[in-house]
């Protein structure tokens, strides 16, 4: 004890040593101890963890026939990658293995979430997208465009308006500021709606966009869900149809500018325009991959996806790998564009200045890329 201090009881040493290790103390028949709790961690067990993704796979996924996986296949699949699973060291390892797995299925919606929320996914598709970011801004330079976050952003080009939307997703597109968008140009003599490089989000928000364009029912596409224990126990087609939404319509002619870079949601509102008598896409057909993926909680903080549908566009034909062809194809040269401008962007005006009668334009085929 240092000299000149004061004794200490030992309740006195109870609480100092509750203070230096910060956790609980114990008293026992007056003596006290520091035990010091720290947050277990479940070490994962990897075989329940494969068996847990393999077997919901093998009773939910609905695409294992249209992609020439067969059962045989998928048993393999099980026997060849499940001792390697069991085998990892840590989670990573056993998330790399399981991947590997699941890559022949070239799902985009196939994909673990780590405990930071990061997706890590099974399968990246690679296409040219009709994008250039650079000759983008240059083309709404003059077209008081206003951004709205990353998100989405509106304003006036050669006369049209102009609607450009990233994505469908509900935390980050608001349905309601939309609605105020369209009511801004409810009198323009025509629309550009720029779903480009839209990677999907909520098909809902997607759906109640494209209603505000309608004024009956359409049928815009339809989906398949499994219904037995077979990879080809499928249940029958489920139409899904967009109605009119709001007070009024916009009628007047729309150009959706589609391209590689629109998987999912936004696949499914570009299958929704193109049957509507007022719109025309045009463009590039779209990333191909509809799936409705179902997230299940896997331990340890991660979590993965499991796709629950096969997506049909008004043609019947699936989404998925497949993608929605635009009406019109406008080919992406941009190094050859006779202007420093965007390609779709010029196309779409053009296009809806000779539906307005105000000029003709030349078909995509003509027009010097």
């Amino acid at each position: 004890m240092p000299s000149g201090s004061a004794p200490q009881t030992t309740l006195h040493v109870v609480l100092r040593r509750a203070q230096l290790c910060a956790r609980a103390f114990v008293f026992l028949l007056g003596v006290s101890a520091c035990v010091t709790q720290r947050p277990s961690r479940v070490a994962p067990n990897f075989a329940a963890q494969f068996d847990q993704i393999w077997s919901e796979y093998d009773r939910v996924y609905p695409a294992f026939g249209y992609k020439n996986v067969t059962q045989a296949d998928w048993n393999n699949l099980r026997a060849k990658y499940r001792p390697r699973a069991v085998a990892s060291r840590t989670e990573d390892e056993f998330i790399s293995v399981v991947k590997e797995m699941l890559e022949p299925l070239r799902d985009v919606h196939a994909w673990f979430i780590d405990p930071k929320g990061v997706v890590v996914p099974t399968y990246v598709p690679w296409a040219l997208e009709n994008f250039d970011r650079e000759r983008w801004v240059r083309a709404l330079r003059n077209a008081s465009y206003i951004a709205h976050g990353n998100a989405w952003g509106e304003g006036m080009i050669g006369g049209f308006a102009y609607i450009y939307i990233g994505t469908w997703g509900a935390d980050r597109i608001d349905s309601l500021a939309l609605d105020a968008a369209l009511l801004r140009y409810r009198d323009t003599p025509g629309m550009i709606i720029d779903v480009r490089t839209n990677a999907g989000g909520s098909d809902a928000a997607a759906f109640a966009f494209a209603s505000r364009f309608v004024n009956q029912p359409y049928v815009v596409s339809y989906v398949r869900v499994r219904n037995g224990a077979l990879h080809d126990d499928l249940g029958p087609e489920q139409p899904r149809t967009i109605s009119p939404r709001g007070t009024w319509q916009y009628t007047k002619p729309v150009i959706v500018l589609a391209g590689r870079g629109g998987f999912s949601a936004n696949e499914s509102f570009v299958a929704a325009m193109s049957v509507l008598p007022n719109a025309t896409v045009i463009g590039d057909t779209t990333g191909g991959a509809s799936g409705n993926p179902k997230t299940i909680s896997l331990g340890n903080g991660w979590s993965f996806t499991v796709p629950r549908w096969i997506e049909f566009g008004p043609n019947r034909q699936p989404i998925e790998w497949k993608g929605v062809a635009p009406g019109v194809a406008v080919p992406w040269a941009p190094g050859a564009y006779a202007v420093e401008g965007d390609p779709l962007i010029d196309t779409a005006v053009g296009m809806l200045g000779e539906l307005n009668g105000l000029f003709r334009v030349a078909p995509p085929d003509k027009i010097r890329y």
